[in-house]
């Protein structure tokens, strides 16, 4: 999650029909026109969206981020996966550059920027209350051939370890965090490449098949914590209920169908949606501290859900822990 004063800074930027020189100077590397670019949301990355009329090649989607905060490695090792797994349908390939390149550097008003681009994945967003059984049998098949498709990171590609110093003000969370990373290692549940955030929101549908647009969250880890990270709208916010059992159900029976996944792996669902919130409550953690001038409100509205989310992520770590 970018700061929100890094979200005011572009937003700064941003004029009534939400084009910004920001996102024009990043727009150059892919041969892109000024003024054609138009804001979409900031969250992992600033996103705008190159409407079909601006561009022979289609919708396109421009994503960016301050080299103050990632790296280049942090935005190649998405790029590339998405690359490797979109021959096999589930993931749209990142677009390359005019130089060829999948992640360019740019100078802009703001300072530099590390810049990615994608084609607009085919489809529409799909709701939960719209999800159905068969859509999430889909759902859960295309993230099996995620994982049994996605080649291996080595260890100049993986991110850092999550860093529970960032949540040093809550002793008893990151005691709680520590016991549940430390079950999940000690499960020896399977391990390969994870997309990492898999969620209905993170992808598009054509005629009952999902295509997802991002990898930003990838690394390596058990394959169980990203069917975890993937079905949490799915799982929902109370420790030990889940409240959409049927679909839960059917994403698990087309994920089967594609790989194995033990009974033993079904049963540490709940222990892995726990690693995955210590994942996402350090992602956040700076959100106390985040300090915007004049505070707009979408920023307070902001700041409010993550701080609710926070709550909700927070307990289900706790929860997590009773007995161990």
């Amino acid at each position: 999650m970018l700061p929100l004063s890094e979200i005011a800074r572009v937003d700064a930027t941003v004029d009534d029909s939400w084009r910004s020189p920001v996102a024009d100077a990043v727009a150059v590397a892919w041969g892109i026109a000024p003024g054609a670019a138009r804001w979409k949301r900031s969250s992992a990355t600033h996103v705008f969206v190159v409407p079909p009329d601006a561009d022979p090649r289609g919708v396109l989607y421009l994503r960016f981020v301050p080299a103050t905060l990632r790296t280049v490695r942090d935005l190649e090792v998405p790029a590339r996966l998405l690359a490797s797994w979109a021959p096999h349908g589930s993931t749209v390939a990142p677009l390359p550059s005019v130089a060829g390149r999948l992640v360019e550097t740019v100078a802009t008003g703001l300072g530099d920027m590390h810049a990615t681009a994608v084609l607009s994945a085919p489809g529409e967003a799909l709701e939960l209350d719209d999800l159905t059984s068969p859509a999430a049998q889909s759902w859960g098949a295309a993230l099996a051939r995620l994982h049994r498709a996605a080649p291996p990171l080595t260890a100049a590609d993986e991110p850092p370890p999550v860093d529970l110093a960032e949540l040093d003000r809550d002793p008893e969370l990151v005691r709680a965090a520590r016991v549940v990373l430390a079950a999940t290692d000690r499960a020896g549940h399977p391990r390969g490449t994870l997309h990492g955030d898999f969620e209905l929101d993170n992808m598009r549908w054509s005629d009952g098949v999902p295509t997802a647009f991002d990898a930003d969250e990838a690394r390596t880890g058990p394959f169980v914590e990203d069917i975890a990270a993937a079905v949490r709208d799915l799982v929902g916010d109370s420790p030990g209920h889940v409240e959409q059992p049927a679909l839960l159900a059917a994403f698990l029976t087309g994920y089967r169908g594609v790989r194995p996944l033990g009974d033993d792996e079904e049963s540490a669902l709940e222990l892995h949606s726990a690693a995955v919130a210590v994942r996402l409550l350090v992602a956040i953690a700076h959100v106390g501290d985040d300090t915007v001038a004049d505070e707009p409100a979408w920023s307070r509205d902001l700041r409010a859900s993550l701080v609710a989310h926070r709550r909700g992520l927070r307990a289900r770590v706790l929860a997590a822990t009773v007995g161990r």
